[in-house]
């Protein structure tokens, strides 16, 4: 197995993983809205990876380097949970995300609308 597709795992779950101040999350129905869309990502400012939102509950993902993913996403609360099926061995992991205007952040995430 390579090691860059692990390592990109790894940085996922911990940008998942950080709570971000809930006065600054987006709500639910701002996380809802995301779908669909297309968005640059950035993971801890090491793996840069192209994410597609579908309004069904599929995500999908292709790292710069080429590694390509499919899951499901959900809304929890204040949280956007992702669940990769080969990435993080299909776990659910949940973050809080702030920001606006197609621009958004949370545990070491940055994405932006494309």
């Amino acid at each position: 197995m390579n090691l860059k597709t692990p390592l990109a795992a790894a940085l996922l779950v911990c940008a998942l993983s950080t709570a971000v101040l809930a006065a600054d999350t987006l709500s639910s129905k701002d996380l809802r809205q995301l779908a669909p869309g297309r968005y640059a990502v950035n993971l801890m400012g090491l793996v840069n990876m192209t994410v597609s939102i579908r309004p069904n509950g599929v995500i999908s993902g292709q790292t710069n380097k080429g590694k390509r993913d499919i899951g499901v996403w959900s809304v929890q609360g204040q949280r956007l949970c992702v669940a990769w099926s080969k990435w993080l061995n299909g776990q659910r992991r949940c973050t809080a995300l702030r920001g606006a205007n197609g621009s958004f952040s949370g545990g070491g995430m940055s994405m932006r609308r494309i």
